[in-house]
């Protein structure tokens, strides 16, 4: 089981402090992985917490530190031999402004710790005393930010917490870039149902209507591949930055594309968003990270964004009023900043670029 902390960037500083109870997360048994995005502002003079689970400063499985003035990962856990067990310090430390993916795993019945910085295991550390030593993990509330020290100067998105050890493809995984030609789907993140059409036509335009429809993917409807801009080339397999201008082609219906164009959908007064053929720059939608002005790097599996539309500057849109068919209403409605606004990227397991 994984549960999502914080989904869109947010910024925090040193006595900044979000905490997640124990009962609120996955039940751990022998092993977890955290994974996360953090981009520093500042390297703190002292011990900075990124993460802390436990009720006193080393009954502390898991944490996560910044070694003071350099910033370089402090990896620590608790164990029935010591209370301060785990990798010390390594590398030259996080550079300031720049946006990491940070994995730790752990487990007892492996007897090892790893650390992945941006997919590439960079540490471990291993128990020694296979037989008698064990990890203690805790019932303690998982803190982010300051906790029994002070937290970080920057912004953090992405956290994610499991109950298994991820393997390093599972960290991957979750690093994973959307490229151009990546097959995609779209949730929509407050009600958690895909972009979809089931192939009925606005009869004013003749387009098939774009929905969210059900919570469980369905490969042959929900599936989309990340294309160029009208009008624009690129190369397959580059990763798109944020604040680009791009389309999505539907999978299943071939060279029909996401679109959007100034005619209203009559009940809502939205604006009609469709899957339609014949490409025009109507079909252009620029990704943003939401919640965020900082639209550095590139987006990846799992982001939390939204997509502005180009010629009429609104934002892709649902809400949980139902149509007649049961499926959700969508349209280009808002600025982009509307919690309505807010979809989620999943990368399909079988984009392979």
């Amino acid at each position: 089981m994984v549960a999502e902390l914080i989904s869109g960037p947010i910024t925090l500083v040193e006595r900044s402090q979000l905490v997640f109870e124990h009962a609120d997360l996955p039940t751990v048994n022998d092993e977890l992985s955290v994974t996360l995005r953090l981009k520093l502002h500042s390297h703190a003079s002292s011990w900075a917490i990124i993460f802390h689970k436990g009720t006193e400063r080393f009954v502390r499985t898991p944490t996560l530190e910044l070694v003071p003035k350099k910033s370089s990962l402090h990896a620590r856990f608790t164990g029935n031999w010591t209370n301060d067990a785990g990798i010390y310090d390594f590398g030259n430390g996080l550079l300031l402004d720049k946006w990491y993916h940070i994995a730790y795993t752990l487990s007892d019945s492996e007897k090892r710790l790893d650390i992945y910085i941006d997919g590439e295991w960079v540490g471990f550390y291993g128990i020694q005393n296979v037989k008698t030593e064990n990890v203690v993990f805790n019932e303690g509330p998982l803190y982010i930010g300051r906790s029994f020290d002070n937290g970080f100067n920057g912004e953090i998105c992405n956290v994610h917490y499991f109950n298994w050890r991820l393997c390093a493809e599972e960290v991957k995984e979750d690093n994973k870039l959307v490229k151009y030609g990546s097959k995609v789907a779209l949730v929509h993140v407050p009600t958690r149902k895909y972009l979809t059409t089931k192939r009925v036509k606005y009869s004013d335009t003749n387009q098939y209507m774009a929905v969210c429809n059900g919570r469980e993917l369905d490969l042959k409807n929900d599936v989309f591949i990340v294309i160029e801009a009208y009008g624009t080339s690129v190369n397959t397999g580059d990763p798109v930055p944020f604040n680009s201008t791009i389309g999505f082609k539907h999978q299943a219906t071939e060279e029909a594309t996401l679109n959007s164009h100034p005619i209203n959908i009559p009940d809502s007064k939205h604006q009609q968003v469709t899957i339609c053929y014949g490409r025009d720059n109507n079909d252009d939608w620029v990704i943003r990270r939401y919640g965020s002005k900082d639209d550095s790097c590139y987006f990846s599996n799992g982001e939390i964004i939204s997509l502005i539309h180009v010629t009429t500057d609104g934002s892709l849109y649902s809400h949980p009023k139902l149509l007649e068919d049961g499926t959700q209403e969508v349209s280009c409605y808002g600025n982009g900043n509307d919690e309505n606004n807010k979809w989620r990227i999943e990368l399909i397991a079988d984009s392979k670029l």
